[in-house]
């Protein structure tokens, strides 16, 4: 009986006598003996002739090789070569010439110069650009901005850059509205480092018109108010890394803060409409504020970051501010995130949030008061979406429902079922098909109070307030993730469904 068989990873051809004695290779073929197709036969033997034709692929093509075999009873695999097959003159191979060259292709052994290594930042990304220009009634105003990373090969020194001008609203350009930032994180070490430093204007404005006396001559008057609070502020930072999820940090630096306002006012005259008189004043409105930061957070993150936000694990920071000089109070923080996947690519994720300030100075009113209707907090409650309509006076507020959400101690919870958009809908088996959209249904709850108040979820009289709805997440091309917001605002009964748009990853 004849057959092929790869005992030795090669297919050759093979005898055994029917009496049962130890098959016999006839045929030792490099290239192997297959047929032309996993269907095609590769060894017909004509039992009458004593002739053995077997297929063979060969310099690229196959070839049908006959072998005498009348004569080979019994035979050992030394009388059936690979020499005895036609052609007598074969040609070396070359497969087999290569294998046996361990050094083939490889460059002459040198030794190679070894130097230590030098870190150089080289620049690592730029964030996109941004430049407008903008002309009104009270001038030309241009603005923009730009940041850069630095970087050395081996991520251990980082650098980061960030400037933002506007030429001010009232068209006069002055250095208090440059935004400037630079940052400098050393982690050659366990032991990570840093400084940061920088200038950052938060501008707010408002505008007024009417008629007045100027001289005896009644004018009219049209004035745009500019409130400035720049913050100037260096500190450096050290982090200790317990782990590739968890950490220690701790910073201390200085702050100063100033206050100032720009009234850009223009008079004319009411009858021809010429301009009368168009005067810039700046001033000050109150003293600079000098503080000692310092900070301490214990931060732990074993999050997976899907397309548009995190789909599972957990994440959250343990922090205390303690802040001194011209103002003294503490900053606390805790914030917990958790991920859960019941089913694949879905996601339930949950967020509890807490910061406040606590001690005497915690509700100075130099300091910006902390406030629930961030896109990022509780949903459907943003200041610019309230009208006049829903400021209705009582005895200690002049807009309640505006008031509400502000204090200097928060408190927030939200809840999102997320998802895929083409998932549920068998468009695309993967995570998120051809374009990365998340969708989020949620429900979000927060309340906002003062040292002399209590939430009344702890049996306290200031009440909270709380939305549900649906976001869309988009990614846009890596850029940014653009979320769309359709949120109910359940304290809002006039309010009906807002929109709101936010750049920021999912919580």
């Amino acid at each position: 009986m004849y057959f092929v068989s790869d005992r030795d990873g090669i297919p050759n051809v093979y005898r055994v006598e029917l009496s049962g004695r130890t098959p016999r290779q006839l045929t030792r073929v490099l290239t192997g003996v297959s047929g032309i197709t996993s269907e095609s036969p590769a060894l017909s033997v004509a039992s009458s002739q004593g002739v053995a034709a077997f297929t063979v692929y060969d310099d690229g093509k196959y070839a049908i090789h006959a072998l005498d075999v009348s004569g080979l009873p019994g035979s050992d695999p030394g009388e059936a070569a690979e020499a005895m097959l036609p052609p007598t003159n074969r040609r070396p191979s070359d497969v087999q010439a290569l294998l046996s060259n361990p050094t083939f292709g490889l460059p002459d052994p040198r030794p190679h110069e070894v130097a230590p290594y030098k870190a150089r930042l080289a620049l690592e990304g730029v964030a996109q650009p941004m430049l407008g220009v903008g002309a009104s009634r009270f001038g030309a105003a241009l603005g923009g901005g730009v940041a850069f990373a630095f970087s050395d090969m081996l991520n251990n020194h980082y650098l980061v850059t960030e400037l933002q001008f506007n030429s001010g609203i009232t068209g006069n350009f002055s250095a208090k509205d440059i935004g400037a930032q630079a940052a400098y994180i050393n982690s050659s070490r366990r032991w990570n480092w840093g400084v940061v430093g920088g200038q950052m204007p938060y501008l707010s404005c408002g505008f007024q018109s009417g008629f007045a006396t100027d001289n005896g001559q009644i004018v009219g008057f049209e004035q745009a108010i500019v409130f400035r609070q720049t913050e100037r502020s260096m500190s450096g930072m050290t982090a200790y890394p317990f782990s590739r999820a968890s950490r220690i940090e701790f910073q201390a630096g200085v702050t100063q803060i100033s206050f100032d306002q720009v009234v850009q006012t223009t008079t004319f005259d009411p009858v021809s409409g010429s301009v009368l008189d168009d005067r810039r004043q700046e001033s000050s409105l109150g003293p600079r504020v000098n503080l000692g930061i310092t900070s301490a957070a214990f931060v732990s993150d074993t999050s997976q970051f899907g397309a548009t936000s995190p789909v599972a694990g957990q994440r959250y920071r343990l922090e205390i501010d303690p802040t001194f000089g011209t103002i003294s109070y503490a900053g606390v923080l805790a914030d917990y995130r958790r991920y859960v996947m019941p089913f694949p690519f879905y996601t339930l994720a949950g967020r509890v949030l807490h910061y406040g300030r606590y001690g005497s100075g915690a509700e100075d009113p130099r300091l910006t008061s902390l406030y629930l209707g961030y896109p990022t907090m509780v949903r459907g409650y943003d200041v610019n979406s309230f009208s006049d309509t829903e400021c209705v006076p009582n005895a200690t507020s002049a807009c309640p429902a505006f008031d509400r959400l502000v204090g200097s101690r928060t408190l927030v919870g939200n809840l999102e079922f997320r998802f895929p958009l083409l998932r549920p809908f068998g468009v695309s088996q993967r995570m998120y098909g051809p374009v990365p959209v998340e969708v989020a249904f949620f429900g979000d709850a927060g309340v906002a109070w003062g040292r002399n108040e209590r939430p009344s979820l702890f049996n306290g009289t200031k009440q909270g307030v709380s939305s549900a709805g649906v976001a869309l997440r988009v990614n846009l091309l890596g850029y940014a993730i653009g979320e769309f917001d359709f949120a109910r605002p359940f304290q809002r009964p006039g309010a009906g469904w807002v929109f709101q748009f936010n750049l920021a990853p999912g919580f």
